[in-house]
């Protein structure tokens, strides 16, 4: 029997409730955290976590995003509703930059992709459980990104990962004084602004290490590089389509419904973004033969 690597015990061990439809991944996970010194409830479903929820509150809710019936955030949703304040951590094998945006700007504490990084999670729930108490008052994302330096580094990696593949750059991580800069710069725009930064960064990187040069002359020409209204709605626009695509992978009667349009008007909002229903379900299909 294989067992598993020996893991620090955290000095702030949380009550956590995990939920994942993915039962080995669930049982695996649990394995990991209680090794942490975590105390562990486990869910299948939504449904389930907000039976358990009803009973006693965690320090944390750590969720898949995409489940049955009811996804993530939809969680979140139900939580933020019925237990304010209460931190959730979202969980993804299909890591985008709408959906990580989308998520922060809504609350959520955190927002990882699988396979998950052991120690970026461990010290997530660690900062969570100094800063965060339960009885914390709801945040917005600005506020959250200002008093967790550690929660913007991890958003910045991501981003980065995501930029780099999209934008076929040379970037491929953040020298530690870069972090440092990042942590340490107030997010008015919340993600969407750090994502913006992020990008430039990787555009004009000629190196895999992204210097704490270059993130402070984007940093200083970033407030100059504000786009006009139309062309910031537009993006958002596309940005919203493509999320959309997503959850509902590239099938246009279901994206039609998630975003309140007839599949007239919907397929007007796709031709006008050049956006293809059938790039997202080959997307889908591959990930799930992945996965």
């Amino acid at each position: 029997m294989k067992l598993l690597p020996e893991v620090q015990r955290s000095e702030n061990p949380a009550r956590i409730l995990l939920v994942d439809d993915d039962l080995s991944l669930l049982k695996l996970l649990s394995l990991r955290l209680e090794s942490a010194g975590h105390v562990v409830t486990t869910a299948e479903s939504g449904v389930e976590a907000l039976t358990h929820l009803q009973h006693a509150l965690p320090d944390l809710v750590l969720s898949d995003l995409r489940m049955d019936g009811m996804d993530g955030l939809a969680l979140f949703e139900k939580i933020q509703a019925r237990h304010p304040g209460l931190p959730v951590i979202l969980l993804t094998a299909h890591g985008t930059i709408p959906d990580a945006v989308e998520a922060t700007r809504r609350g959520v504490s955190g927002f990882l992709t699988k396979p998950i990084d052991k120690q970026q999670l461990f010290a997530l729930i660690d900062e969570l459980q100094k800063n965060h108490p339960t009885n914390n008052q709801s945040r917005d994302a600005s506020d959250l990104l200002t008093r967790s330096p550690l929660l913007v580094q991890l958003m910045a990696r991501q981003l980065l990962s995501e930029a780099t593949e999209r934008l076929d750059s040379l970037a491929n991580g953040f020298a530690p004084e870069a972090l440092e800069l990042l942590a340490a710069t107030p997010w008015p725009g919340s993600v969407r602004q750090l994502q913006g930064v992020v990008e430039q960064c990787a555009e004009l990187s000629q190196q895999p290490m992204i210097s704490v040069e270059l993130v402070n002359r984007v940093l200083q020409d970033d407030s100059r590089d504000l786009p006009p209204l139309n062309e910031a709605r537009a993006e958002f626009e596309k940005a919203y389509l493509i999320k959309v695509l997503r959850l509902a992978e590239g099938k246009v009667t279901d994206a039609a419904r998630l975003a309140g349009r007839n599949r007239t008007d919907f397929y007007k909002l796709l031709n006008k973004h050049a956006l293809e229903p059938a790039r997202f379900k080959e997307q889908a299909r591959r990930g799930k033969a992945t996965a």
